[in-house]
């Protein structure tokens, strides 16, 4: 077992979820990094840093062998920061991956009264292994699926909501030859000196069960419960998952005595198909009012996932569309029928795991055939027949969504960041 040593100045900065690249700006990185920053390179300019010591962690979510590596990108991309912008010698700055910031996790539910189950979560923490293992050297459980069976899954979105943003972090540790040089009153500037971790050679205690009756699950991480940000090389990878239907009710159209409704079929994670139905059937006979208008337009819709759930996307669809109508304002009328085809634009928001509100707009071409008439009393008395063509908005949109059906899991890959 590894000797611990005492660190003459350390820091901590944190990073965003699913993110390896060190970000100044973030929060409070800027300050957490300026005094020690200052300390590397006075320390630097007499020759007395020992070693600085980089230590990165991340959250439970997301593929452990994943999670691996981006706790491993952090420490190099924040190594690499260090060393620009001190030029301390990349040699002297050590980097050492924490993995899972299991321990750290373990502090935070033991310190908030308001955790659900917290005897729970913390009799997880402190009892089930990383890794459970049946017989074949299968696993058949983790420490991470019990937090996430918890409740049915609420235990561990209220960790992920509230705790693990904070364990994307990592702390720096300053070493110096000679403590006597070291010229800096720790106390007075508010930075917490610490020891560093000792790092056991051991094995990590795991649990083998042995029944006969045992099923062997797949040797791989638990299934996430929501979209889950990790790192593979450099590329953004999320477990995601969606509801495979959506009903959706226009609240413009609503709004001008036109009901409007929309069923979407999710046909994959980035495709689905929708299907729209517009009415108005209202008219005054006796004042020559008519207002009677339907359209039906189905539509194909690629779709791009943003933000923290999957409801939360931005979507370009593909629409044909035909209809049939008859507006008489009381002197003049027009029936008749009419095709459009256009491309649309539109974005989620999501309200809740069922709820979300979705905005779009449609443009195109449409072309319609009608009659004109004049009403006189209980007849109409016909004038011509005309076409038109349009170019231009064709929908426009405001609407409350609701998400029903079975959760379907996919995966999103993202770009190099």
């Amino acid at each position: 077992m590894a000797m611990a040593q005492i660190a003459t100045d350390s820091t901590k900065v944190y990073f965003r979820s699913g993110h390896s690249r060190f970000e100044p700006e973030m929060g409070g990185n800027s300050v957490a990094m300026r005094h020690f920053l200052e300390d590397i390179r006075s320390q630097a300019a007499i020759d007395n840093i020992e070693r600085v010591l980089v230590r990165s962690y991340t959250s439970p979510d997301g593929v452990s062998t994943a999670n691996e590596l981006l706790s491993e990108n952090r420490s190099m991309s924040l190594a690499t920061y260090i060393a620009a912008e001190t030029g301390v010698d990349v040699g002297l700055i050590d980097t050492s991956p924490g993995g899972i910031a299991w321990d750290e996790l373990r502090r935070m539910v033991a310190d908030d009264d308001s955790v659900p189950l917290r005897n729970e979560v913390l009799s997880i923490i402190d009892n089930t292994p990383v890794w459970v293992y049946g017989a074949g050297h299968k696993i058949i459980g983790s420490r991470k699926k019990s937090l996430m069976e918890l409740q049915g899954g609420d235990v561990y979105r209220w960790l992920r909501h509230h705790f693990f943003p904070e364990l994307h972090n990592a702390e720096v540790f300053l070493y110096v030859r000679d403590e006597s040089l070291s010229g800096k009153n720790l106390v007075a500037t508010g930075l917490t000196v610490k020891s560093e971790p000792e790092i056991s050679d051991e094995v990590p205690d795991i649990v083998v069960v042995t029944p006969a009756d045992t099923d062997p699950e797949p040797e791989a991480d638990p299934e996430p419960m929501d979209e889950i940000p990790y790192i593979v090389g450099w590329e953004i990878v999320r477990d995601v998952e969606f509801r495979r239907f959506a009903l959706k009710a226009n609240l413009l159209y609503a709004a001008i005595k036109m009901p409007a409704l929309e069923l979407e079929w999710r046909v994959s994670k980035n495709w689905s198909v929708n299907l729209e139905g517009d009415v108005a059937w209202w008219k005054q006979k006796e004042a020559h009012k008519c207002y009677q208008l339907a359209i039906v337009s189905p539509e194909v819709r690629r779709i791009w996932l943003r933000g923290s759930r999957l409801q939360h996307n931005m979507y370009a669809g593909l629409f044909v569309g035909a209809g049939l109508y008859d507006l008489e304002d009381g002197s003049k009328g027009y029936r008749g029928e009419g095709v459009m085809a256009g491309v649309s634009f539109g974005y989620s928001w999501s309200l809740s795991d069922a709820f979300s509100i979705e905005a779009g707009i449609g443009a195109g071409w449409m072309t319609a055939q009608y009659k004109e008439y004049i009403p006189y009393e209980d007849h109409h008395i016909y004038m011509r027949t005309s076409n038109t063509s349009y170019f231009g908005p064709l929908k426009l949109k405001l609407a409350i969504v609701w998400r029903f059906g079975g959760l379907v899991h996919d995966e999103e890959r993202g770009g190099r960041i």
